[in-house]
């Protein structure tokens, strides 16, 4: 009787997903707001700063999805540093209960501005991204949620900087919509 109490509940929770998406539009563009974490040595004196993200997801299956997103964080101490990242994402979903709970790991082009004291620099490099997240739906297709992502970019700024490790965490809250 155990076993087939355990085969049971094993299979409802298989299948919640695909109930869930049934349901569900495959697209979504969600606006975020929250702040950047320096967490690298080279930038370990800057102060934590604003960060912004306006992103499109595409679900390709109740239990994967591709994020794009075009975003925005700042930070200070004395000089300024700015970056523009523009990032693709590869999501494993978890649908449970109008909510959903994801994992996600991406690349992405990060175009990073260095000014202060004389200093005026830019450059663009690749960094990488791994985060988790969770949604709670409002309505069908509104919903609300809370990201955090660790990212790695080491843009060179040339003389006499060079490379700069600006490493950290971008922490979010999130209103999104299903279309």
């Amino acid at each position: 009787m155990k076993r087939a109490s355990l085969l049971l509940v094993a299979v409802l929770l298989c299948l919640a997903p695909a109930a869930v998406m049934a349901q569900m539009p495959p697209n979504a563009v969600t606006v975020k707001a929250g702040a950047y974490f320096p967490q690298a040595n080279d930038v370990d004196d800057f102060d934590s700063g604003f960060n912004a993200e306006i992103s499109y997801t595409r679900y390709f299956h109740p239990n994967f999805a591709l994020e794009l997103g075009v975003g925005y964080f700042q930070s200070e101490d004395g000089a300024e540093l700015t970056s523009y990242p523009i990032t693709a994402n590869l999501k494993g979903v978890y649908p449970f209960m109008g909510a959903e709970f994801y994992g996600l790991a991406g690349i992405g082009a990060y175009y990073v501005k260095a000014e202060g004291g004389g200093f005026d620099e830019n450059d663009t490099v690749l960094g990488f991204q791994l985060g988790i997240g969770a949604n709670f739906d409002l309505t069908p297709v509104i919903f609300v949620g809370a990201e955090g992502k660790y990212f790695w970019a080491k843009p060179d700024f040339g003389a006499p900087a060079g490379e700069v490790k600006i490493d950290g965490i971008l922490a979010t809250v999130n209103l999104g919509y299903r279309f």
